[in-house]
């Protein structure tokens, strides 16, 4: 598929055009003008795409679908991404080099806000909506790691934009203050631009990227505080390289600080 020629940026009046349509997608086209990074072209074509994904995570916010069954749906919208136009719309190779240039310290891996959606969700008191949809880009440095980590009341989904990834899933069996039981689902040794994985506390909830190349960029999109009952984690991280083999791919990892986990990974 062939990237679309450069066009002009959108105009106050191309964004007003789009008042009607999702406010992801809306939320998508202002960021994109406040940066300077969208081409009309770009973001029209991008937008029907991310108004799937937007569709999608408001039935989730709305409790009208699991957790699971969004991840289900995620396969198929991230499998058909289209990722000229996306990059295109976001001004890709301007904010990897912006990414890139940035010194990260101790740790391998930086996030940058593309949209925060306001999808309704369920609030945990009152029941009224409020934001929840997070959309980002990660760029991890070639030999470090989105470390091994799990999440509690979240969904989250990334879709490699560019570079090569070695990706690693895991259910989560069970999990105490000090560790977690978990089961290998996935060994990806090579995931490059165009593939995927999502993770929920119902499949796949602890994740593990390795960036094996200098150009490692995901697009994230993830939901958070979704079951009222439930307390919400961002990160649980694990430590897989002292983790004891209790099966056929089935280990009990300790459960680590962000501090350790960035100095580890």
């Amino acid at each position: 598929m062939m990237a679309d020629s450069p066009g002009t940026c959108l105009t106050r009046r191309d964004l007003l055009k789009l008042s009607g349509r999702t406010l992801l997608a809306v939320s998508l086209s202002q960021h994109c003008l406040r940066a300077g990074y969208a081409s009309e072209q770009g973001a029209a074509k991008a937008e029907k795409w991310v108004a799937r994904l937007d569709n999608i995570s408001r039935q989730l916010a709305a409790g009208k679908i699991s957790g699971l069954q969004w991840q289900e749906a995620l396969d198929e919208i991230y499998g058909s991404a289209p990722l000229p136009e996306l990059l295109k719309t976001i001004d890709f190779n301007r904010l990897s080099d912006q990414l890139a240039s940035r010194g990260l310290g101790t740790r391998g891996e930086i996030f940058h806000d593309i949209s925060v959606g306001p999808i309704p969700a369920r609030d945990r008191t009152s029941g009224k909506p409020h934001e929840t949809a997070i959309v980002k880009i990660a760029h991890v440095k070639k030999g470090r790691s989105i470390p091994p980590h799990g999440h509690s009341n979240m969904v989250s989904a990334f879709l490699c934009v560019s570079g090569e990834f070695e990706v690693q899933l895991f259910d989560r069996l069970e999990q105490t203050d000090k560790d977690m039981v978990i089961r290998q689902t996935v060994d990806e040794k090579s995931a490059a631009a165009g593939t995927w994985s999502s993770i929920s506390d119902y499949r796949n909830n602890i994740h593990w990227l390795k960036a094996k190349s200098d150009d490692c960029f995901l697009f994230t999109a993830k939901l958070i505080r979704l079951e009222k009952e439930k307390d919400f984690r961002g990160r649980i991280n694990v430590n897989l390289k002292d983790a004891m083999q209790l099966g056929s791919q089935t280990w009990r990892a300790p459960i680590i600080t962000a501090r350790q986990a960035a100095e580890l990974y």
